[in-house]
């Protein structure tokens, strides 16, 4: 199993206090670490968000290095004021789509994090592809959870399935571009087989 590393938990802090699930870090990130948690926050396309968590940090005298503040807000501002569900009505099976495309971030399940908290989990079902399709669908969908109540600490009762650990650290692997080229392809060519299937449903 591919481990999640310190720093990547580090910014999962970030995006918590962000999003007002956690007041402050664990502890205070180095000069060094503030830059790369604003690189992570670039590629995982949440600069404006992380940035919200910057300035909640300052009350409590963490605050970035300033040229990283300075460029880390001008990205913020690039990307626009962070609004809950800016992707809209967002389904596991669009999550699972864009998965196999290689186009999953944290971005993509902040948003859907948003989503489930204000339906409550409800509307989910899976479809489409038959059986060996849906347990496909099914795995993924409670690694999804187990991603989501790990980095952004989404509750119990917004889950429309139960988390899968050992699917969700995978997934969350992957995600921060842990996972190499080859674990990926051998990942999803075992356990979800009709993946091409599904981008054609």
């Amino acid at each position: 199993m591919i481990p999640i590393v310190a720093m990547d938990e580090l910014f999962f802090e970030l995006m918590q206090v962000a999003t007002g699930k956690l007041d402050c870090l664990s502890r205070g990130p180095e000069p060094e670490e503030w830059q790369q948690l604003y690189e992570l926050s670039k590629q995982q396309q949440v600069a404006g968000l992380c940035y919200q968590g910057v300035e909640r940090l300052f009350e409590f005298g963490l605050r970035a290095p300033q040229d990283v503040s300075i460029d880390w807000m001008a990205d913020a501002e690039e990307e626009g004021a962070y609004g809950e569900g800016q992707r809209g009505r967002m389904r596991i099976q669009d999550v699972y789509r864009l998965y196999l495309q290689r186009r999953l971030n944290m971005r993509v399940l902040v948003d859907y994090a948003d989503t489930l908290r204000r339906n409550n989990g409800k509307n989910e079902t899976l479809k489409g592809g038959g059986p060996m399709s849906l347990i496909g669908q099914r795995r993924f969908g409670r690694g999804v959870m187990w991603m989501l109540q790990h980095t952004l600490l989404l509750e119990s009762e917004h889950m429309p399935f139960t988390p899968l650990e050992s699917e969700g650290r995978f997934l969350l692997s992957d995600v921060m571009q842990k996972a190499s080229r080859w674990q990926r392809l051998r990942h999803v060519l075992l356990t979800y087989p009709l993946g091409i299937a599904d981008l054609r449903a």
